[in-house]
């Protein structure tokens, strides 16, 4: 008996990118702009999500590399293009992406 083999979900990838363009989109046209520091508003608090938003999506490309697309993707970033290579570096992503992405939803509430 034939095993078939799990192909990525092009329905997961559409999801994850189209959550991606939004919280981007919703950023950038509610006032956080590249090269200006980030000011109190919703434009920084998109931007926070979002770059929480990406750190999530490297821990799990961890977890579910052969799920998605874009997992894999990610998950070759780690192994591939990082240095010191290897797939813990998307625990390393994702503890980063937390750090700037709460400071820059701090900012966006207006706590810093």
């Amino acid at each position: 008996m034939e095993q078939s083999q799990r192909h990525p979900s092009l329905v997961l990838d559409l999801l994850i990118l189209a959550i991606a363009a939004g919280l981007l989109l919703a950023s950038s046209k509610l006032g956080l702009r590249t090269g200006h520091p980030a000011t109190t508003g919703t434009g920084a608090i998109f931007g926070g999500v979002y770059i929480v938003y990406l750190g999530l999506l490297f821990l799990l490309s961890y977890f579910f590399p052969r799920h998605s697309y874009t997992f894999s993707l990610l998950a070759y970033v780690c192994q591939e293009c990082s240095r010191p290579a290897g797939r813990w570096m998307a625990w390393f992503y994702f503890a980063l992406s937390a750090v700037i992405g709460s400071i820059l939803l701090l900012i966006g509430f207006g706590i810093l």
